[in-house]
């Protein structure tokens, strides 16, 4: 997470690692043969996307949605599109 300490947030290290680290596995865990992690930040909040790059997918069940909330992201999200399946969460920094 040097990019938040970058941007001049330290704050929630512990939180934004653990949903890096689920958002990959998740990305992963779809049989890709990359995984894609994305950061932005706006208002004190974090956003960070990983994508499967795997095709065909459909939506699963949200058990990672929940697993992302209880990690502490205030919204999160997942759909599919034509460059694999997106998950997303926001952290408040």
């Amino acid at each position: 997470m040097s990019r938040l300490h970058e941007w001049g947030y330290r704050q929630a290290d512990q939180a934004a690692g653990d949903l890096t680290e689920l958002l990959v596995r998740t990305a992963v865990g779809d049989g890709g043969k990359r995984v894609s992690v994305h950061l932005a930040d706006q208002n004190r909040q974090a956003l960070i996307v990983s994508l499967s790059h795997q095709t065909g997918l459909t939506v699963s069940d949200d058990t990672v949605l929940r697993e992302l909330a209880a990690l502490g992201a205030v919204s999160c999200g997942s759909d599919t599109a034509e460059d694999g399946r997106r998950v997303w969460v926001v952290l408040d920094l």
